[in-house]
């Protein structure tokens, strides 16, 4: 999902083309083509730090000996996946300039968005704690009766 922000998201279609952000585009070709981090202001940003909320859930759960840390960075990349699929579907359904078609690049974001979701989503089905040591309980005879 990360990678996807610097792939071409959107190609130029003709030569009246215009983008809402002033920004230099990458010219392949004859036609221009702009990735998200030249499209977009402030959406590119948060998906990245979705993106990197995602990276962490797995660094988390192997770095941590109890569930806690590696659950909480789960709940926080699950709760805001969505928001950021529904960031990049907005952005494919509202190409952000005139005479600019979608290229790979949203579509693989849109593909890493899901799976990053879904991914961190079913790791807080996960209960393992690895490294954890269970407890020495001494044991004691029953009560007479």
């Amino acid at each position: 999902m990360l990678v996807a922000l610097a792939l071409p998201w959107y190609q130029a279609t003709g030569s009246g083309w215009s983008l809402d952000v002033e920004r230099p585009p990458a010219v392949a070709g004859d036609l221009p083509s702009f990735s998200a981090f030249t499209a977009m202001t402030v959406i590119d940003f948060l998906i990245a730090f979705i993106a990197l909320l995602a990276i962490l859930v797995p660094i988390a759960s192997a770095s941590t000996s109890g569930p806690a840390k590696s659950i909480a960075a789960a709940v926080v990349a699950s709760a805001f996946g969505w928001i950021a699929i529904l960031l990049v579907l907005f952005r494919i359904v509202d190409v952000p300039g005139e005479q600019l078609e979608v290229r790979y690049g949203a579509w693989l974001a849109l593909a890493g968005t899901i799976i990053a979701w879904v991914g961190s989503w079913l790791s807080l089905r996960d209960e393992s704690t690895p490294g954890a040591v269970t407890p020495d309980v001494p044991v004691r005879p029953a009560p007479t009766p």
